[in-house]
């Protein structure tokens, strides 16, 4: 069965989901994180990608980017993939591949744009990892209330929307992330990005795509039923 084809239009968002293989630990370390996080930022730098949001779990990770050219995602990931694959099995003193085939990605547009950020920076707590956003040190959240600014990453417009100075948007993300996700949307969310699917809405599907309900629709597995 052929790949189906990544959907990527450049200055639209994307979500971005990489798995350690067989569930595999990828970072063992703040070290590890780091030099992950450097190599992240070079290599969107290099390639055209900016870089919004974050999540390093143990055996995987998310980001929230937005590709400037067609080739950018693809480039900032097979570069970013090899050279940390490299890395880690250096330092594990052990060989192969280290991730779980390719990387999955969703197409986010505005309406939709805050609401996957929360996701990601819930992950840690959903996870039960942590008992709150702000107890991770590994994700974006404390840059975005202002706790521990990583200064490469840069908000999206849908971000600067939420207050016209830096104190009243990290005040109002704050509240937003404490308000927590419906457990509907986490798994909605899930679901389009494992399905390479865009998570948008239907007015977005329409000025993007000539058929966009082949584009955005999840159909059930299986053959269609026969109608009787």
């Amino acid at each position: 069965m052929a790949r189906q084809a990544r959907i990527v239009i450049p200055g639209q968002a994307m979500h971005v989901m990489a798995r350690g293989n067989n569930r595999q630990t990828l970072f063992f370390n703040s070290a590890d994180r780091r030099i992950y996080l450097d190599w992240l930022r070079e290599a969107a730098k290099e390639f055209g990608c900016t870089v919004h949001a974050f999540a390093l779990m143990p055996n995987h990770l998310h980001c929230l980017l937005t590709p400037q050219h067609a080739h950018s995602l693809a480039k900032t990931m097979q570069s970013l993939g090899r050279r940390y694959a490299q890395y880690c099995n250096q330092q594990q003193n052990r060989s192969g591949t280290i991730w779980e085939g390719r990387y999955r990605s969703s197409l986010i547009d505005a309406e939709h744009f805050l609401r996957c950020q929360r996701y990601l920076e819930l992950n840690p707590v959903r996870a039960g990892y942590e008992s709150s956003p702000a107890a991770s040190s590994w994700t974006s959240y404390l840059s975005h209330t202002g706790e521990k600014v990583e200064p490469w990453l840069v908000d999206h417009s849908s971000f600067w929307a939420l207050g016209n100075t830096p104190f009243e948007r990290q005040l109002a993300w704050q509240h937003f992330v404490q308000e927590g996700s419906p457990h509907r949307e986490d798994l909605e969310i899930t679901e389009y990005l494992l399905k390479s699917k865009p998570w948008i809405s239907q007015a977005t599907a329409m000025q993007l795509f000539k058929s966009p309900l082949d584009v955005v629709q999840i159909r059930p597995r299986g053959r269609p039923r026969q109608r009787i």
